[in-house]
């Protein structure tokens, strides 16, 4: 996995530190604090961008077994290599490169949907990270000791930028913790740099999401998730829960969808809803693997090669390989996992108000 930035320090021309107090004594209190940040701006002038922690099965704890994806839908492209880089807000339109109907409607007043990618990368890092208020089912616990978390989404918009999707959230993730004024790097820096956050660059598509997704965590764990939890729209979860994961025979009782869709009126809704329908479910349940005319020809513009299936499948299963060029078998290893023994509820459903 290639290198990514990580934020150590405001770089040197947003940290004037000439002019700075002289003191006399050992700080404490919030002034320790503000001595602590600048000390660290005068040791640190410009960013620093180590690589990433060397993944390996061995170097990972045994007990990993959950994954969590962030579908990636657009790319915040300022560059994390710049000085001037912690000026760009992530929540600024401008910073992003988006779809027309993606982007801010003053007709209708609806906002930009970048807005809802950041709140997709935050469910992301809150998992990881305060886990404990959310788990999988009684037995297996959400939490930052078993859990990868993977931003998925490949370079889709090649005419613009080399960046892929999955790279530009975690610099949208880093740039809003400038906002947030963690100098020296917040969550989404600290989990990078564990290798608790990887980045999936090859998907261009909903099912490639998912699928090369599991094929990460399996090369860098040494195993197979157990449990996945898919963060991406709402209007998308069937989608994936009636389609991708029985497509590629994953287990329905492992798989859960947080749907968080973007801001919308009546209208909006309506038609989100008929559009994905006719032109993001229907094609699927036609092929259902993405790999006939029209899904393949979707895949190509957004910069899909079939010479990408060699590196993504190196070392794996022989049905893993033929997975990936269309043929799905029974023989997939995650395919029998042992069903997770689910609780029936007596009575009419709970209310949900």
């Amino acid at each position: 996995m290639s290198s990514a930035a990580v934020l150590t320090a405001l770089p040197k021309s947003k940290a004037n530190t000439e002019h700075g107090p002289t003191l006399a004594s050992k700080p404490s209190g919030d002034a320790a604090a503000a001595y602590h940040n600048e000390a660290t701006i005068r040791d640190n002038p410009y960013f620093e961008h180590p690589d990433q922690i060397e993944a390996s099965g061995s170097k990972y704890n045994q007990g990993i077994e959950n994954l969590v994806i962030v579908c990636c839908h657009a790319i915040f492209h300022p560059d994390v290599e710049a000085p001037d880089f912690p000026t760009h807000n992530p929540h600024d339109e401008s910073n992003w490169y988006l779809a027309p109907f993606q982007s801010y409607d003053q007709t209708s007043g609806k906002p930009g949907e970048h807005e809802t990618f950041l709140t997709h990368i935050q469910a992301g890092l809150d998992i990881m990270t305060t886990g404990a208020n959310a788990t999988w089912k009684e037995d297996v616990p959400w939490n930052q000791d078993s859990t990868i978390l993977i931003f998925s989404g490949g370079a889709t918009k090649q005419s613009l930028t080399s960046l892929s999707e999955a790279r530009s959230y975690y610099h949208a993730a880093l740039a809003q913790e400038l906002c947030q004024g963690h100098i020296g790097g917040g969550r989404a820096h600290q989990l990078y740099s564990k290798g608790r956050i990887l980045l999936e660059e090859d998907a261009t598509d909903s099912l490639q999401n998912l699928l090369f997704s599991i094929l990460l965590f399996r090369r860098t764990i040494g195993q197979y998730p157990k449990n996945i939890r898919i963060i991406t729209h709402a209007f998308k979860s069937k989608r994936f829960l009636e389609l991708h994961a029985p497509a590629i025979h994953w287990p329905r009782d492992r798989i859960q969808i947080q749907g968080i869709d973007p801001v919308m009126s009546s209208a909006e809704i309506e038609s989100t809803l008929q559009g994905e329908e006719k032109f993001g479910y229907a094609p699927w349940t036609q092929d259902p693997l993405g790999t006939e005319e029209v899904l393949s020809r979707k895949r190509k513009q957004r910069g899909w090669n079939e010479q990408q299936v060699k590196d993504l499948t190196d070392g794996l299963e022989e049905s893993v390989k033929t997975l990936l060029i269309g043929e799905a078998s029974e023989d997939l290893p995650w395919a029998k996992m042992p069903k997770r023994e689910v609780k029936t509820i007596s009575g009419p459903p709970p209310l949900r108000y």
